[in-house]
């Protein structure tokens, strides 16, 4: 498919690249049908600092439960489980972030995952945060040429056919959790594109993540919608717990 300027839009897609058409943005996302600018308004989204390893601001949760009395089961590839909810309220605490060979840049945690680095990351906690290090994880990969289709026939569940991505870079900056179960977990992903004017607006999508065969995958919803992952701008980056490199 393409638009008037010519760019190629695939099918599916998130964050991916972007063209400027008429003086407005059209993003190209990756797991999506093409879909409008979903904009809220622009605002702009800061990093927290370049140093590997952050927790960002929020108040932790004094009522999170121990690893050690989780009541989840384990997933499959030996990652571990925990009742833990602190990353509700603030960033995961000791993430490093360390940057793949094709420029991308991903969080990763001795305890949440992944605990497998090739051929793609993977193999992560059963826990709340463990989904979002997951959630981080499939869309990075699913948007990297040298890994999308492998992460998206794995780790996508109920979406349409797999097409190849442009491989335009995205930045994580900061999360929700809109609900958290012990086998699903939504989380609000924001991210900056650094090649969108510049680079410091936010963008969010909405990714449910659901525990399956015992591993996270994402699952696109339901829906008739040519935005099923509610991408949108962000109006009011104050509202997300700031995590990026």
């Amino acid at each position: 498919m393409e638009n008037k300027g010519g760019v190629t839009i695939p099918r599916w897609a998130f964050g991916l690249a972007a063209a400027v058409v008429a003086l407005l943005v059209v993003l190209v996302i990756v797991l999506i049908p093409r879909g409008g600018d979903n904009s809220n308004t622009s605002a702009s989204g800061g990093s927290n600092g370049a140093a590997q390893s952050n927790s960002a601001a929020g108040n932790s949760n004094g009522a999170a439960q121990s690893k050690s009395t989780s009541t989840v089961e384990a997933g499959t590839c030996g990652a571990g489980a925990s009742d833990d909810q602190a990353v509700l309220d603030a960033a995961p605490k000791n993430t490093k972030w360390v940057t793949t060979d094709s420029g991308w840049i991903g969080p990763v945690s001795k305890t949440a995952g992944p605990m497998v680095d090739s051929p793609i990351r993977s193999c992560f906690e059963h826990s709340a945060e463990g989904a979002l290090y997951a959630a981080s994880w499939i869309m990075l990969q699913v948007n990297d040429p040298a890994t999308s289709q492998q992460t998206y026939e794995r780790y996508v569940i109920n979406g349409p056919k797999w097409e190849e991505p442009s491989g335009g870079l995205f930045r994580i900056a900061g999360y929700q959790i809109i609900s958290a179960d012990a086998d699903r977990v939504t989380i609000r992903l924001a991210v900056t594109i650094p090649s969108v004017g510049d680079g410091s607006a936010w963008w969010s999508s909405d990714l449910t993540m659901v525990w399956q065969d015992g591993e996270w995958r994402l699952r696109v919803p339901d829906t008739a919608s040519t935005n099923p992952l509610g991408i949108a701008r962000v109006s009011d980056t104050s509202k997300f717990i700031r995590w990026s490199a």
